[in-house]
């Protein structure tokens, strides 16, 4: 069950988000960065003996090369990915993998998540190895709540963008975010600009990629052997379970927590890495260590990613089984004690 000493680090204190970020590197911290480190020297190594560049960081090169086959992403991060194809592959792919690793860090940092079980999870070290962006994208979210306590805008905006190369987190959580901190309708509102000026710009220089997009999900889906999703068994019901994190009187913490959770099987496609979003939040050890479960994939392969599914659920019961029954008990007492 999650505490109130966990969810109490989801703090909206602008100035104990800037302590935690400055706070010196603890002993843990600096074993789980040099850990972290030493496993990706391992993972260029090996790409290296075997002479394969990671899986999905390929796909990300071979975008930029105006080969879209396996490219589900905003095309605004195409720049990127043509700087780093004019570097040698493994050194952009070192380079690329320390950028998620330390994004990972950061948004620890900004959350109040543990670094250790987040860093060193079997979906972390799997997103290094093959190249994924999801440290990135989780960077991008933790800049625009950095961004959202320092009431800097532009920050935030910037923050949202580079969230939204990935659209089902970024816009899903990023609306989580924007809702869940209290500023005006005006500000939210400001937040968007930076998004808004970097969807046009993008729509310049790649004209109508949107539809493009979509053509390629349509003649290459995703393959979704490692989502974990609810929706594989029970279809649109899974959306059902976005209700009680929405309408239960919950704190703020608490609801930002319970919906992060309810994304990662109330909607079509999650995969297994995506969990280091939830992993970066403050919910303690135990569920970050039940992501290892992924090392089951070794056993039983994809059917073993999916069963990463339990992880969210049991983050999900723990705040949405104590605010039913508090519901439930408050109702029972208001029908046996009507006013007058």
């Amino acid at each position: 069950m999650l505490s109130h000493r966990h969810l109490s680090r989801l703090t909206t204190d602008a100035q104990a988000i800037e302590r935690r970020l400055r706070a010196r590197i603890s002993p843990w911290e600096l074993f789980a960065l040099a850990t972290a480190f030493g496993l990706l020297a391992g993972f260029v190594w090996a790409h290296a003996v075997l002479n394969i560049l990671p899986n999905d960081f390929h796909f990300y090169l071979r975008a930029a090369g105006g080969d879209f086959r396996g490219y589900y992403y905003a095309y605004w991060m195409l720049p990127v990915f043509s700087l780093l194809a004019q570097v040698p592959p493994l050194a952009a792919y070192a380079a690329w993998a320390t950028i998620n690793i330390l994004c990972v860090f950061f948004a620890t940092r900004i959350f109040g998540g543990r670094v250790l079980p987040a860093l060193l999870s079997f979906q972390m070290l799997y997103m290094v190895f093959v190249g994924q962006i999801m440290g990135i994208i989780i960077g991008g979210l933790a800049l625009l709540w950095w961004g959202l306590h320092r009431r800097s805008w532009a920050l935030a905006g910037l923050g949202l963008a580079v969230a939204c190369t990935k659209f089902h987190i970024g816009i899903v959580v990023g609306a989580i975010l924007l809702l869940t901190v209290d500023i005006s309708w005006r500000d939210r509102l400001r937040v968007l600009i930076v998004p808004a000026i970097v969807l046009a710009v993008s729509l310049v220089v790649y004209p109508l990629w949107p539809l493009d997009l979509l053509s390629t999900m349509r003649t290459d889906p995703a393959n979704d052997w490692g989502s974990i999703t609810l929706w594989r068994w029970i279809g649109p019901y899974a959306l059902l379970l976005w209700i009680p994190p929405l309408l239960l009187p919950l704190s703020r913490p608490q609801r930002m927590v319970a919906l992060t959770a309810t994304l990662a099987f109330a909607i079509p496609y999650f995969q297994q890495t995506d969990l280091i979003a939830l992993f970066a939040l403050p919910i303690g050890w135990a569920y970050p260590l039940l992501g290892n479960l992924g090392y089951l994939f070794f056993a039983v392969y994809w059917e073993g990613l999916q069963l990463l599914v339990i992880v969210p659920l049991l983050v999900y019961a723990s705040i949405i089984v104590p605010a039913s029954y508090r519901w439930l008990n408050s109702l029972r007492w208001h029908a046996a004690n009507p006013p007058g």
